[in-house]
């Protein structure tokens, strides 16, 4: 009897253990779908696909449904997500060197549904970043979302690849279209640069209305010094000279030309003499000054060859411009402390000659 008994509790317990675990297994089960449609319509313009990286935190799958019985199943993708979709883009995927290589980041991909009474709503969310890789450096350039929302009957659903094929097709279509409209003018693009050293700004025709830019072929007269001399000053005479760059940008299949252009000038209303009959010594000392701040501009083009990259080449051309302003005003000092203002005969010719030096070693005199 009690055998009996101990008989139908084992086999009751079994009962309630095939029975939840019919119930677990059945409310956790798979329901895999693959992309059987067709891929992308065109290849984009521009770019192409060189990676697919998933950053969702569940990667297992992508989204909970309903199944039969109001059943709930994890929606998965045959062959795994990440190339299940670089199958079905794989028309972007034809690498070409001289165009823009960019990962594709999955942030969020999953289809989500929820009972409502004798229907079932869904949704069925994409999110993605673009990045374009610049030989060795990821550059972020933009990001998109997206999402289809659908209401069905209770049962099985069989539409899922379709929903999915529509957000990867808006995707690619949305960075085709961004590229399009960014391609030559984003600087996020600029994936080189080349810097062109142009002439000097008015070099063959030097005069220009109350400015002299400097030139081989055009020495100072005591006649440019037209500025009115200060009543105070122990000085006979001053030049006003400067420089300055223009350097305008054009973006062109991703390489960044920049012509780079110096202007080295003088002001002759900021130029002033107290003398007209001044000697050709003292002309000579002034002219240094002229030439000494063209030796500076020199010294900056060649500096610009040097330093400048596509993640911060405006503002290192700046920087560059403040260092090298400085390095005039010092230079300048250093000369008349040195020449005590021409009055040092002998220092005088030394700054002459190794200004002269300079000068021919770079082919401007």
């Amino acid at each position: 009897m009690n055998k009996c008994k101990n008989s139908k509790l084992v086999l009751f317990f079994l009962s309630i253990f095939f029975y939840h675990s019919v119930n677990v297994l059945g409310q956790y089960s798979d329901k895999w779908i693959s992309l059987k449609y067709e891929s992308v319509r065109h290849r984009p313009n521009h770019f192409y696909f060189s990676k697919i990286i998933d950053e969702r935190k569940d990667r297992t799958k992508i989204g909970e449904v309903y199944g039969a019985n109001q059943l709930e199943k994890q929606l998965k993708l045959s062959g795994g997500t990440v190339k299940t979709i670089q199958s079905y883009l794989s028309k972007a995927f034809f690498k070409n060197a001289n165009e823009y290589s960019i990962v594709f980041k999955i942030k969020e991909l999953f289809v989500d549904e929820n009972l409502d009474n004798s229907k079932i709503k869904g949704k069925c969310k994409i999110k993605i970043a673009y990045s374009f890789i610049r030989d060795t450096t990821e550059v972020e350039l933009t990001d998109f979302q997206t999402a289809i929302t659908y209401t069905r009957s209770l049962g099985e659903y069989n539409n899922y690849e379709i929903l999915l094929s529509k957000v990867l097709e808006k995707s690619v279509n949305y960075f085709d279209e961004w590229m399009e409209e960014n391609y030559d003018k984003n600087p996020k693009l600029i994936k080189s640069i080349n810097l062109v050293v142009k002439p000097d700004y008015l070099l063959d025709n030097p005069e220009k209305g109350d400015t002299i830019f400097w030139s081989p072929n055009r020495k100072m007269t005591w006649s440019d010094f037209k500025g009115q001399m200060p009543k105070s000053t122990k000085y006979s005479a001053q030049i006003f000279n400067n420089f300055e760059y223009s350097a305008p940008l054009k973006l062109e299949d991703g390489i960044l030309t920049i012509d780079l252009q110096m202007k080295v000038y003088m002001l002759k209303s900021a130029s002033w003499t107290s003398s007209t009959s001044l000697s050709d010594y003292s002309i000579a000392h002034e002219q240094l000054h002229f030439d000494l701040t063209k030796l500076i501009a020199e010294r900056f083009k060649e500096k610009a060859k040097q330093i400048l990259t596509v993640d911060n080449y405006d503002s290192e051309l700046q920087m560059l411009f403040i260092e090298m302003y400085r390095e005039m005003n010092r230079v300048q000092k250093e000369y008349d402390d040195e020449s005590n203002h021409s009055i040092n005969t002998f220092s005088q010719q030394k700054w002459q000659n190794k200004t002269m030096e300079e000068m021919r070693n770079l082919g401007i005199r």
